[in-house]
């Protein structure tokens, strides 16, 4: 009787061990036959699954981009989370507790763009619907729909990430997202006030 597949899974699980190859190597290092190798599949089987490396990438950027959203999503609503600033306190455990997931996302992207060839405009793109995507959903949680603080929220988050690699005592996630709520809620109040 033939192995029966599912090849949903089997693409995710295939994304999975990229997402780690990718962050640790570099996506421009990489050939699709290194990858297949690295991880354990034969060639065929990964063009099986992805036309050429850039198509890899940008299923990958997609899929991290879901699953990311619906493991906040699911985290966020198993809690009673009223207010904005419960919900960016919520969300700063959330980034603590996938801190070294995070971490190598923030790798892989910043390895991307060192990397990146102008030819290469179906990448850019899927990075910046994944960046789109994030925004929304973080507006839409939070109840913001400034576009400038969504921004500054991302930025902010980055930074948090970045400083965390290289100084992990230097700051503490929840006490800087407590700050940042803090901060957006004066901010918003002036705003409201100024109306």
């Amino acid at each position: 009787m033939p192995k029966i597949v599912d090849h949903d899974r089997y693409r995710q699980e295939i994304l999975t061990k990229c997402f780690d190859l990718f962050a640790q190597r570099g996506y421009g290092s990489l050939t699709m036959r290194q990858i297949a190798k690295e991880i354990g599949v034969s060639t065929g089987t990964l063009y099986h699954y992805f036309s050429s490396k850039e198509d890899l990438f940008v299923q990958l950027i997609e899929e991290i981009t879901e699953q990311d959203i619906l493991h906040a999503t699911d985290l966020m609503e198993n809690q009673s989370l009223d207010t904005m600033e419960e919900k960016i306190l919520a969300l700063g455990q959330f980034i603590f507790k996938n801190e070294d997931y995070f971490y190598k996302q923030t790798l892989l992207y910043m390895n991307f763009f060192q990397q990146l060839d102008l030819e290469q405009q179906q990448l850019v793109e899927a990075v910046k619907r994944s960046y789109k995507r994030y925004q929304e959903e973080t507006m839409e949680f939070l109840g913001i729909y400034d576009l400038a603080i969504a921004n500054h929220i991302s930025c902010f988050i980055d930074g948090l990430i970045f400083q965390r690699a290289f100084d992990p005592e230097s700051l503490d996630i929840q006490q800087q997202m407590d700050l940042l709520a803090k901060m957006l809620s004066a901010y918003l109040s002036s705003k409201h006030s100024d109306s």
